[in-house]
């Protein structure tokens, strides 16, 4: 992508092996990416890929119009809402993610369309339970926050999703709600993020989007 972009790769708080921080939510993570914008990209940008936990730090940076996004493209966006029980789910989910890193209960992953492979890619050993924790809770009342927030059709959102993500297939319906603006992409026979795993099919796809 390099010789055709100007690629700039973010990693969520809590999610960096290199750094001592814990993951609280999208709209910190959000402050932090607008700043960067701004300092260094004239307060705007031509597309922003996001993918699973990552999708909320791109739907919040959008819709605070901080700075000026054109498109942004979801990968995952999965509807993990439990309604009033997010908050004591949120607790046991620290101590259920920790078991999974361990190669317990992977059993599960099979729910969200994750494959052992791709479990790796998206967390490392040392994430804390107060990072799972907190993602969990975020990820699972994201959807609660965009009920709220009146459509907005100045930007154009993609969101993708495998055919073994049945949660993130019902997120893309609800983000519709929110931002009707753009176009829903199935990949069949994909779990979880993927699309990572082929990069000349992430950017053929990418380019279609951008291009339309």
């Amino acid at each position: 992508m390099t010789p055709h972009y100007f690629v700039v790769a973010v990693g969520l708080d809590g999610h960096n092996p290199e750094e001592e921080s814990n993951y609280i939510d999208g709209e910190k993570e959000a402050e932090q990416v607008e700043k960067y914008i701004q300092n260094h990209l004239d307060g705007k940008i031509d597309v922003i890929y996001a993918s699973s936990l990552g999708c909320i730090t791109a739907l919040l940076t959008a819709y605070r119009r901080k700075v000026t996004v054109r498109n942004i493209i979801l990968d995952g966006t999965a509807d993990m809402s439990l309604g009033i029980f997010n908050k004591p789910a949120s607790i046991v989910a620290g101590w259920f993610g920790e078991k999974i890193l361990t190669d317990k209960m992977n059993g599960f992953l099979k729910l969200g369309g994750i494959t052992p492979k791709m479990l790796q890619t998206f967390l490392y050993p040392g994430i804390s339970r107060t990072t799972l924790k907190n993602a969990f809770y975020d990820a699972a009342s994201m959807f609660n926050q965009l009920n709220k927030m009146e459509p907005y059709n100045a930007i154009r959102v993609a969101c993708w999703y495998g055919s073994k993500e049945k949660l993130a297939a019902r997120g893309a319906k609800k983000i519709r709600k929110t931002f009707p603006n753009g176009k829903d992409t199935l990949f069949e026979g994909f779990g979880h993020g993927e699309i990572l795993l082929r990069p000349e099919q992430f950017f053929k796809e990418m380019q279609r989007f951008l291009d339309e």
